[in-house]
Parts: structure tokens; C-alpha cells; sequence
């Protein structure tokens, strides 16, 4: 069975694409910073993944809901912004709301 697109569970997805040469994780999330700080005063970044390399954070347990464990996390904790950079190449999850 073929794996569902994330797209159909990011949190309110703001979609940046770039044709950056060369984009590393360290330009994508300076980028994702920058469009939630115009949006939000002071967001906080709680969950991201990187397609690229296929590594995430946070690494927690496992659930059954057939959604990534880092997107389970930024869902438990309320998040309300997802920055998807280039079609989820880079995946980063905002709680901008205190």
C-alpha cells in the first residue's frame, strides 16, 4: 500500500518554494523562520523533518495513528503553523500561540 502524502496531515501548511542551489536544513529553517516571524511575534518551533536525510524531531514513542511520530508530537502539543518548504522537502511545525 502506498504511503499517504504528509500534506494531507500538516497543520495549517504556508508553502515556501525556493530553487535555492544547494538548500541544507540550516537555510530552510532560517527561511521557515523568517515567513512565521512575519505572521507571529514569537513563535516557537516544536517539530520538524527533513526529507533530504529522512531525519526529524522529536523522537518519541510510536502511536498507531499512521502519522509520523514528529507530527503526532507538534499535534499534542497544539501546534497551529506548518512551514512546508519546496513540497515537504523540509517540514517545520509552529506553536505560535502561548
Amino acid at each position: 500500500m502506498a504511503k499517504a502524502p504528509l500534506k494531507y496531515h500538516l497543520i495549517n501548511p504556508v508553502k515556501i518554494r525556493t530553487d535555492q542551489p544547494g538548500l541544507d536544513f540550516v537555510a530552510a529553517q532560517s527561511m521557515a523562520d523568517e515567513k512565521v516571524k512575519s505572521l507571529c511575534p514569537d513563535p516557537t518551533l516544536i517539530s520538524w523533518y527533513n526529507a533530504t536525510t529522512g531525519e526529524y524531531h522529536p523522537k518519541t514513542e510510536g502511536s498507531n495513528t499512521g502519522k509520523p511520530e514528529w507530527l503526532n508530537y507538534a499535534e499534542s502539543r497544539n501546534c497551529d503553523l506548518t512551514v512546508d518548504i519546496n513540497d515537504e522537502q523540509f517540514v517545520f511545525i509552529y506553536l505560535t500561540q502561548p
